[in-house]
């Protein structure tokens, strides 16, 4: 009488394994998230420094047309 208790359905869910491998993705380490973030912040700097903007006075480095606007 146990073995009608479940039907066969059930007991094959129950009973029935996963296929395929597990794969787990590992999180970027942090030296590496790190050392994009100084090259991206090394890069915005090297940006202010040696772009130059036209201004009437003639071109200005981009720093000090951001921080010293002409009057």
């Amino acid at each position: 009488m146990t073995k009608d208790l479940f039907r066969k359905e059930a007991i094959r869910h129950r009973t029935r394994a996963l296929y395929g491998d597990v794969v787990l993705a590992a999180p970027l380490s942090s030296w590496l998230i790190t050392g994009l973030l100084i090259a991206l912040i090394g890069g915005a700097i090297a940006f202010g420094v040696f772009v130059h903007v036209e201004s009437d006075t003639g071109p200005l480095p981009l720093w000090r047309w951001i921080f010293e606007r002409p009057s």
